[in-house]
This record gives C-alpha cells, structure tokens and sequence, in this order.
C-alpha cells in the first residue's frame, strides 16, 4: 500500500503533538505540510528534522491555512488532519467542507491515537475556550496536593515563537530558567506563578519526551 500524503491543520501546539504521537516514524503517511492559524509568524518556517524523526531530513514545511486548497491540489494531499482547538464546530465543518471540495478526507485523531502512556498518575486541566481559568484551576490543584506531602509537577505546552528544537524539553525550578530559556512575557506569566511557589514545570514540543 501506497503511502498517504497529509497535512496537519494546526496552530503550533496539538498539531505537533498530533504528529509526534501518531504520524511520526508511521511509514503509512507521508506529512508534506503543516498548515498554521491563530499563532502569528509560524508559517514560513519549518518543524524541524531534529523533531520530525528519520522519515523527514529536511524538516515539514508550514503554510498559512489560507493555502490549504491549493496545498490539496499542488501536493496530491489524501487526508488533512484537523489539529487545533478553540474554534466553534461552525469553523471545523467549514475546514472540511474546503478539504473534500478540494478532493481529500478530513479527519480528527481520537485519545486512543495520541495519548501518551505515563508511569505517574496524570490529573488533565482542559477547558472549551482560551481565557476559561485553566492555568489558575491547575495551580490550586497543585496547591491542594503538595499541601497532601505529594511531589507534583506541571507540564504544558510552551509558546512557539522561538526555536523549537531548543523548545523539546524545557524545565523549570528557579527564576533564572526563565532567562535560561528565553522566555517571552507569555510564557514568564505562566510559569513564574508555578516557579515561586515551589513547583517544577515542565515545557516541551515533544511530550513523550518529558
């Protein structure tokens, strides 16, 4: 059987986590492109060949999602993998209306594709919406069990503007990481918090390795 060709519509988070966990090294796809939205000055670059594995040397580039139709066409694209969130339903069955009329199947990858297998118990903090409380409610979880003796630590997702390679895995005990690690002002707001209370955060493009 033939390889598939794919692009992954995304926003610079669950899109890589989406290939890391499933796509990469899957000798039943070939990933010609990712497709960016919502995080500004990502398209134009790459996901680097240190993270995409063995199968992509050179790296995936990443187009704005305003060339997906074209990409479909031009690349011979079979199946675009929808790969972000913070969008209503309205957004996601418009993206799959341009992806089949463009001629490829959409598709939404479930947990039992992406989940990656922890040694440790794992307490998830999601939410429907950007701005709904999650980086709080983490922290009073936090709160709560390091006030039970437990050792915890948090892990997220950091912000992709810098060099992701350098971003695979980043951790974060003192305040200095913060300038260690070239932090942006978003990504201090979120982890300083962690940081002073005396919590490790761990930051990372490529979750399984964390």
């Amino acid at each position: 059987m033939s390889k598939r060709n794919a692009v992954i519509l995304g926003a610079a988070g669950r899109d890589f986590h989406n290939f890391n966990t499933h796509l990469r090294g899957n000798e039943d796809y070939n990933v010609v492109a990712f497709t960016a939205a919502q995080i500004p000055d990502i398209a134009g670059r790459k996901y680097p060949a240190e993270l995409a594995g063995d199968l992509y040397p050179e790296g995936i580039p990443i187009y704005p999602e305003e060339d997906l139709s074209k990409l479909i066409k031009e690349k011979d694209v079979d199946v675009c993998v929808f790969s972000y969130s913070d969008v209503p339903y309205s957004k996601v069955m418009e993206l799959s209306a341009i992806v089949n009329a463009a001629g490829a199947n959409f598709m939404l990858l479930g947990t039992k594709d992406t989940c990656v297998k922890s040694s440790k118990p794992v307490i998830s903090v999601t939410a429907t919406r950007t701005g709904c409380g999650k980086s709080q409610t983490s922290r009073r979880v936090i709160e709560i069990l390091m006030s039970q003796g437990l050792k915890v630590v948090a892990i997220r997702h950091p912000m992709p503007y810098g060099d992701l390679v350098a971003q695979k895995v980043q951790r974060y005990a003192v305040l200095n990481d913060l300038t260690k690690h070239k932090c942006t002002i978003e990504e201090m707001e979120e982890y300083e918090p962690h940081i002073v209370r005396g919590n490790v955060i761990y930051a990372g493009v490529d979750y399984e390795a964390i």
